[in-house]
């Protein structure tokens, strides 16, 4: 556990290089139809703490050009259930890609869509062990200045596993320097459908630095995790 906080402390304690309003794709579900802006660098962070495992997440995203940006994220899984040594690693990163496919300031509805391919790196009992492709088309409407609803529905497939439905619905209010969100998350396959609640709380420290808090309950299931967050973006 010392050494989740000590990663996500360690974000926190990078050079300050502020410049452009920041936007993070954390601590909802909710994938942002929104992309950096070119030769821009946004580090988006946090932990998540269930009964018996915890979760450190880093999202690195790259803006490569007008309306593209590259991603890698990572997973840092502890859990105290694993019958072995090696209780914690590494899970497969995700390497992908997030395009904007609308966003003028003058229309209410921004669209994007969203690719990763997951690698197996990681050690066999904390890996998928094969390749998969995950993917989300992207869509927020912005009610008011303050008032969003946005949603994503993708489709992941594994080589060998059967593919899964995911979908998200949130809605977001945001003022002064706070946001707060409401969701729900879930996915669909062929033999398990799963349904979850979440909510949190976001704050701008300064235009390029976020604190998040948050946690999820499932509505069908037994998932419960409370998750704390820091996103910082570099020009």
């Amino acid at each position: 556990m010392n050494r989740s906080f000590f990663l996500l402390f360690l974000l926190i304690a990078l050079p300050n290089l502020l410049f452009s309003q920041i936007t993070t794709d954390r601590p909802d579900q909710t994938e942002s139809p929104t992309t950096i802006s070119e030769g821009n660098i946004q580090v988006e962070s946090g932990i998540a703490i269930e009964k018996e495992q915890s979760n450190v997440n880093t999202l690195f995203r790259f803006g490569m050009f007008n309306g593209v940006e590259l991603r890698l994220n990572s997973n840092y899984l502890i859990n105290d259930q694993i019958s072995n040594l090696n209780k914690s690693s590494f899970t497969d990163f995700e390497v992908g890609a997030k395009f904007r496919i609308q966003d003028d300031d003058d229309k209410k509805t921004k669209i994007g869509f969203l690719t990763h391919i997951s690698i197996p790196t990681a050690p066999e009992i904390f890996s998928n062990n094969e390749y998969g492709l995950l993917n989300r088309f992207i869509v927020s409407h912005d009610i008011s200045e303050s008032d969003q609803i946005a949603y994503n529905i993708g489709y992941n497939k594994f080589k060998n596993y059967g593919g899964e439905l995911v979908y998200t619905l949130v809605y977001s209010k945001g003022f002064n320097s706070f946001g707060m969100f409401i969701e729900l998350f879930g996915n669909e396959s062929s033999d398990l459908s799963i349904l979850n609640f979440d909510s949190g709380i976001t704050y701008q420290l300064d235009k390029n630095k976020q604190l998040d808090i948050s946690f999820a309950r499932g509505l069908n299931n037994e998932l419960f995790y409370f998750s704390i967050g820091y996103s910082i973006a570099f020009n």
